[in-house]
C-alpha cells in the first residue's frame, strides 16, 4: 500500500493507543474518523491502519517539553472536535497522556488542567507554563 498522508504513522499511533485496551466508544470511533479526515488520511490508509493498528510503533517523547507540546496538540484537537465530548474527552486524553510519557499518578491532574486552560484559548507557550506550574 502506498502511504499517501503526511500523518499516516502519527494517526496509526493514535489509533493504537485508542484501541489497545479493546474498548472504544462510539464517540471515540467518530473522533478517529474525523481526525483521519483532518490529517488527510485516505480511506484506504484508514482501513489499513484500523486493521493493523498493533503494528504501529509508539515512540514516547523523551523530554518533558515534548510531552507538553504533544498534550497541547492533542488537547486542542479533542477540544475543537464536536464528535467527542465530556467524559469521553477525559478518558481519551488520559490514554494519550500515558502514551506520551506522563506518569500515571499525574495524568488525571494534567488532563483536567489541560482541558481547563485550552478552553481559555491560550497558545502553546502559555499552555506549557500553566502545566509546569500545576503544583505551585
Amino acid at each position: 500500500m502506498k502511504l499517501e498522508s503526511t500523518y499516516h504513522y502519527q494517526f496509526g499511533a493514535v489509533v493504537k493507543i485508542t484501541l489497545r485496551d479493546g474498548e472504544v466508544s462510539e464517540e471515540e470511533r467518530s473522533f478517529l474518523d474525523h481526525l483521519s479526515k483532518i490529517l488527510g488520511v485516505s480511506g484506504e490508509e484508514y482501513n489499513h491502519i484500523m486493521q493493523n493498528y498493533l503494528t504501529y510503533p509508539l515512540e514516547p517523547t523523551t523530554t518533558h517539553n515534548e510531552r507538553l507540546e504533544s498534550m497541547y496538540t492533542l488537547t486542542k484537537l479533542i477540544s475543537d472536535d464536536e464528535t467527542i465530548s465530556g467524559e469521553q474527552q477525559t478518558i481519551w486524553l488520559e490514554r494519550m497522556a500515558k502514551a506520551v510519557g506522563f506518569t500515571p499518578g499525574n495524568v488525571k491532574y494534567i488532563v483536567a488542567k489541560s482541558l481547563t486552560v485550552i478552553e481559555k484559548g491560550i497558545d502553546q507557550e502559555a499552555y506549557k507554563e500553566e502545566i509546569r506550574n500545576i503544583n505551585k
